[in-house]
């Protein structure tokens, strides 16, 4: 198995690359949140699905061209979406760091995971940085079920011998707002090969960068005089008024 080295440059052209951390980031900080206020519920237990669905849909008007693609299979009930650089030959799947991680650790599958099945195809000649060498085989699914899975997934538009390289989106939130998004490349088994952090594509919050900041507690001004002050009242003619100290005074 060949160890493969990627420079710190993007498979695809930079547009695309901006485009794709664009359609994950309006996911996540404006039409999900746009949703969630237009479709108040009594429970939004949907809302993990939705970013999903969100994504592939902003993927579909802001990134797809000519020479980009979708591709969509489905396992079960869910529809996925692949995005397809036919110039490049690249594939690109986008997921949640959390997700990625969580997919090799899962050892009881009656099938594979698609991912499991796409690097496999793609990514099989590479090899991670760090590999941990065992004495018996970790791969769960022999080659030609991993071979037969990647052919339904493609559906017959890519052809699994044409030396397509599969990267991975991985992106990480906090409720509305995106935190990270990385480009991984990886091999079969899910080791990492190299890694690209996009997270210079993402837009400021203008909102935020903006925002008043607190004033200074060091920074004294002078109180406001109210007519009270305004008006003298010379001594003798009426006896001093001593006002009550006022509670909690600085």
């Amino acid at each position: 198995m060949t160890k493969y080295k990627c420079a710190a440059v993007f498979p695809s052209e930079e547009i695309v690359i901006r485009r794709i951390v664009r359609a994950i980031q309006k996911a996540i900080e404006e039409d999900v949140p746009d949703f969630c206020h237009e479709n108040h519920m009594e429970t939004m237990n949907s809302i993990r699905y939705l970013r999903g669905d969100k994504i592939n849909d902003n993927l579909r008007t802001l990134v797809v061209s000519d020479d980009i693609i979708l591709i969509s299979f489905k396992r079960y009930s869910w529809d996925g979406r692949m995005l397809v650089d036919l110039k490049n030959r690249i594939t690109y799947k986008i997921t949640t760091q959390q997700n990625l991680m969580a997919i090799p650790k899962k050892k009881n599958r009656t099938c594979p995971h698609f991912l499991q099945s796409i690097l496999a195809v793609e990514n099989g000649d590479l090899q991670g940085e760090y590999v941990q060498m065992t004495m018996m085989p970790m791969e769960q699914f022999e080659d030609d079920v991993l071979g037969e899975d990647y052919k339904k997934i493609v559906a017959g538009v890519l052809d699994p011998d044409s030396g397509y390289r599969h990267y991975v989106v991985t992106y990480a939130f906090e409720q509305s707002h995106l935190l990270s998004v990385n480009l991984e490349l990886l091999d079969r088994g899910f080791n990492k090969v190299s890694s690209l952090s996009l997270n210079e594509y993402i837009k400021p919050d203008y909102t935020q960068l903006t925002a008043d900041r607190p004033e200074n507690p060091e920074k004294t001004t002078e109180p406001k005089k109210t007519a009270r002050d305004l008006v003298a009242i010379k001594k003798g003619i009426r006896p001093e008024i001593i006002e009550p100290e006022k509670e909690n005074r600085a």
